[in-house]
């Protein structure tokens, strides 16, 4: 009969935080029985008591085999859709080390048919006393965090005080208050109708759908659940209501207005507004915000004004598995030096107006320069770590990638977008200027956006950055890619023609430096793929992957027409991410607010940092006023649940206090800008302990500063240098403990064996006694006989 181990395990845990009537708590784990990380199979725990410091759930789980369980607590709400379980994930245990519980074969009990049983509890040997455990805090520390979209979709609905009209005079001035309530239309298709002569009629929640609302003002954020009344907007808020479904066709939204009354708590209900169901992308075809006004309708059902409400429409991100696990990029330590960011890599080069070949009237020792400069191609890396001239290598390419590695920086920041293909390629602009190659004949240069060239057409055409207008004549002479080509074919067809007169050694040089020759074009390409980036960088390089997207100004136009849709665009450079980002540590940020709630909600591996423009610096103005000031990007990243924000340096200058609000919400800084590269201001940003510094002049900068190695090189030392000391001081503990276990046995060796000596001579004594009375008796008999005989 095959012995079956089967352990009884008990998961018992306390939630302080008040729950809604339709959260649970589940739990998941690494093993079969947990769900293997995986949200559909996770295990539900029971509401068992209540006491002063919250709410205990517990359950009993059989746990086949004795080896180490990880484990980790989440608050979800469970919707059961065809029988099948999904999960709305509101909070989960994020701690770098799960909670862990061994198994050990003596506590097992043999049972009559064979399977062996144990009641346990899953406390860690270190931490006996964790029992029960408390939802979010394992061994001193807490720390939580939201989930991601395990399937259902995401509706924003967004409010602007300024977008809501009210046409009657004594209202106009008013403070209002709104609140969203979602509506299951097929809960109203199902039932009779339901009458609305009462003014505020509730409709039936239902379970199928969770919400929440934030308030982004400039003296802070305000997320919560709605209350009865909704939430209070005033002049220049922004609010976000959030709703969470599996099934977006089948709510609508049902809007209350209410009037403020600053001398009472209640309300009066002036009116309500409809929103019906977004639930289809094509809704969203284009770059622009989907908006839609609805009127206000009082309760004698005529219409008393306006609003004008943003919608935004997240979709779970398709065709990656993902699991409850923390990532080395979401783990932040704590105490962390600021990290130095490459900005492109060695530093941007497209930004100085670079004049045309023609009019170039400088020595011809400058010339090989300048055509590196006017074609954008970046030269070989040499092979030591001496200072790189940024200048001589362009922005966004693996040879200036390389070139910041090799210089000790930490991470590196590039730009990634889509091309037509829907390749993830790096590169800053959304335009390009391309031209044919005409001997003898003027150029003229076409601007096309990146969008519409596939990668092969990106990576092949005679390609110039989109500022250079001043080209009047393309060379005659063949480019360095076609010399090199011509080169190539020259060599091959001299193996070819003369292949008797060459050895084995020398066909292998030329395979070798044809081999040489095609990364040298790899390392100089101005579009790079994503791809291509974790395959060639060392994978200590950390990466900060600002994701490009097209937004819209506010005084009019965008940065590109007619650009991709956000949910697809999105799920194209994550998946690339997740497929091959391995352990290297990875940051996204961009300056889209949407696309930064997006990069939110879709995963939960990488940190997602709020790129904002500030109120400094002299950049178009974009139309989203989340982007307008780093006071009200604060709020943003809060309500978002974002892990930072990047902030231009002159914002940060000027209002240094700023630095202390974003670490006491717990969230990073990084600075940027140009002035960041200034020595004074590096070092002001220094010694207020931003996060990150993010600039240029790679080269230059690292002259000024001592520390020389990646930051990630020196942790994983120090990390194994932990571990082998720990691992030392273990052998050195079953040493001991081994030198003990013998010392013990040598002394019940001793001991025995001395009790055996004693045991010994006691029975030879004992046997030369009874020797010695038998000889007596013996000798008795005989005389006696002797004496009868006589």
């Amino acid at each position: 009969m095959i012995r079956r181990i089967v352990c009884d395990v008990e998961f018992c845990v306390i939630v302080k935080e008040k729950l809604n009537p339709c959260d649970s708590v589940l739990v998941t784990g690494s093993c079969e029985q947990l769900g293997e990380w995986l949200p559909n199979r996770c295990v539900p725990l029971n509401r068992t008591d209540k006491n002063d410091e919250g709410e205990i759930w517990s359950t009993n789980i059989k746990i086949y085999g004795t080896q180490k369980i990880s484990y980790r607590y989440l608050i979800a709400q469970i919707v059961r859709i065809d029988d099948d379980l999904n999960l709305i994930i509101k909070k989960w245990e994020t701690f770098k080390t799960a909670r862990q519980i061994s198994l050990n074969n003596h506590w097992m009990n043999e049972c009559d048919n064979g399977v062996s049983s144990l009641t346990n509890t899953p406390v860690d040997n270190e931490q006996p006393d964790e029992y029960p455990a408390i939802f979010g805090c394992y061994k001193g520390e807490c720390r939580t965090d939201i989930g991601w979209l395990t399937g259902q979709r995401e509706i924003q609905l967004r409010f602007h005080s300024n977008t809501l009209q009210l046409w009657s005079s004594k209202l106009r001035n008013s403070k209002m208050s709104l609140k969203v309530s979602p509506i299951d239309l097929n809960y109203q298709q199902e039932n009779e109708e339901i009458s609305s002569d009462l003014p505020g009629e509730l409709y039936a929640p239902t379970s199928k759908v969770f919400i929440q609302s934030a308030i982004l003002r400039l003296s802070g954020c305000e997320a919560n659940i709605q209350s009865d009344y909704g939430a209070i907007i005033e002049k220049d808020d922004y609010m976000i209501v959030k709703i969470q479904t599996f099934e977006p066709e089948n709510v609508a939204y049902h809007i209350d207005f209410y009037l403020v009354d600053e001398l009472t708590t209640l309300r009066k209900h002036i009116g309500f507004a409809y929103v019906l169901p977004v639930h289809s992308n094509l809704e969203l075809a284009d770059n622009k915000h989907l908006n839609r006004i609805v009127p206000i309708i009082g309760l004698k059902h005529n219409p008393i004004g306006q609003i004008k409400i943003d919608v935004l429409l997240i979709t779970p991100l398709e065709g990656v598995q993902q699991k409850f696990l923390v990532s080395p990029s979401k783990y932040w330590r704590q105490g962390r030096r600021p990290v130095n960011v490459g900005h492109r890599g060695l530093g941007k080069t497209n930004t100085e107006h670079i004049p045309c070949k023609a009019q170039s009237s400088s020595s011809s020792s400058n010339d090989s320069n300048k055509q590196r400069i006017m074609d954008n191609t970046a030269p070989i890396l040499p092979p030591t770590t001496r200072p790189v001239q940024t200048k001589f290598v362009s922005e966004n390419t693996l040879a200036s990638f390389k070139g910041a590695f090799q210089l000790g920086f930490d991470f590196v920041e590039f730009d990634v977008q889509l091309a037509k293909d829907k390749i993830p390629v790096v590169y800053h602009d959304f335009q390009v200027a391309i031209t044919l190659k005409r001997k003898g004949q003027e150029a003229e240069l076409f601007v096309v956006p990146v969008k519409d060239l596939t990668l092969p057409q990106l990576q092949s055409l005679k390609i110039y950055h989109a500022s250079k207008t001043d080209v009047s004549k393309v060379d005659e002479e063949f480019d360095d890619d076609d010399q090199t080509t011509i080169n190539n074919n020259t060599n091959l067809t001299g193996i070819s023609n003369s292949s008797n007169n060459l050895d084995n050694q020398q066909i292998i040089s030329t395979n070798q430096l044809k081999q040489q020759q095609q990364d040298d074009k790899k390392f100089r390409s101005l579009f790079p793929t994503l791809h291509e980036l974790f395959e060639t960088l060392d994978p200590h390089l950390g990466f900060n992957v600002e994701i490009k997207y097209a937004m819209e100004y506010r005084q009019g136009g965008s940065e590109q027409n007619h650009y991709f849709e956000r949910n697809e665009y999105i799920d194209c450079i994550l998946r690339c991410l997740i497929t091959y980002a391995g352990k290297r540590v990875i940051l996204l940020s961009t300056f889209d607010p949407d696309c930064a709630s997006m990069l939110r909600r879709k995963q939960t591996l990488f940190p997602v940092l709020f790129l904002t423009q500030g109120e400094k610096g002299d950049w178009p103005q974009f139309l989203d006023i989340r982007t307008w000031s780093i006071d009200i990007g604060l709020c943003f990243i809060v309500a978002e649940h974002l892990s930072g924000l990047a902030a231009p340096a002159l914002d940060i200058l000027s209002n240094k206090d700023f630095v202390k609000h974003v670490k006491d919400n717990g969230k990073l800084l990084f600075v940027w800008g140009d002035e960041a590269s200034e020595k004074d201001v590096s070092k002001c940003l220094l010694e207020l302990r931003v996060d990150g510094l993010i600039f240029d002049h790679v080269a230059e900068f690292k002259e000024e500063h001592s520390t020389t190695e990646n930051l990630f090189i020196s942790e994983e030392r120090e990390e194994l240098e932990v571990l082998n000391n720990f691992r030392q001081k273990q052998l050195e503990l079953q040493h001991n403990q081994l030198l003990q276990e013998l010392e013990r046995l040598k002394v019940a060796r001793e001991a025995t064996t001395l009790s055996e000596s004693t045991i010994n001579t006691s029975s030879t004594n004992q046997l030369s006694k009874v020797s010695t009375n038998l000889g007596q008796d013996q000798s008795s008999i005989t005389d006696s006989n002797f004496k009868h005989v006589m």
